[in-house]
């Protein structure tokens, strides 16, 4: 019983260390810029970092994923938090989302616009079908 209460801890902590580690951009102005000069699309995370079901979803199916690890070197990575409701980064996020307060995820363009529909659905096959977007655009 202890090995497998380890084991568990183990898998969930490697699951939540695999999105700590990217290097995470939070102003989206240096992440436009980035995308200009390196010629790489943007991937936004749009959060507000309550644990929900869907954050955890996320980090269990996309951010633990081997299509997310090999992404690092074909995009900028955007996180955008969206718990102050009179930032800009709120705003931007709506923009991204289609919504006041959806997490999710969006691939943007070095212009600012996005490029597909945003992940904001956050199911298994939405993120598999979202993988599979991404795979095509990069």
């Amino acid at each position: 019983m202890k090995k497998l209460l380890f084991i568990l801890i183990l898998v969930f902590t490697l699951q939540l260390s695999a999105q700590d580690q990217v290097n995470w951009l939070t102003d989206y102005k240096v992440a436009l810029e980035q995308s200009k000069v390196q010629d790489k699309v943007i991937l936004a995370y749009v959060t507000d970092h309550q644990k929900t079901e869907a954050s955890e979803v996320l980090n269990t199916l996309f951010f633990s994923s081997d299509d997310f690890k090999m992404m690092s070197s074909k995009v900028i990575f955007l996180k955008l938090d969206i718990s102050d409701k009179n930032s800009y980064n709120r705003r931007l996020g709506i923009h991204y989302m289609n919504n006041p307060s959806v997490i999710g995820l969006a691939l943007i363009n070095k212009y600012n616009n996005k490029i597909g529909e945003p992940l904001t659905i956050i199911n298994t096959d939405n993120i598999a079908s979202f993988i599979l977007f991404l795979n095509s655009k990069l």
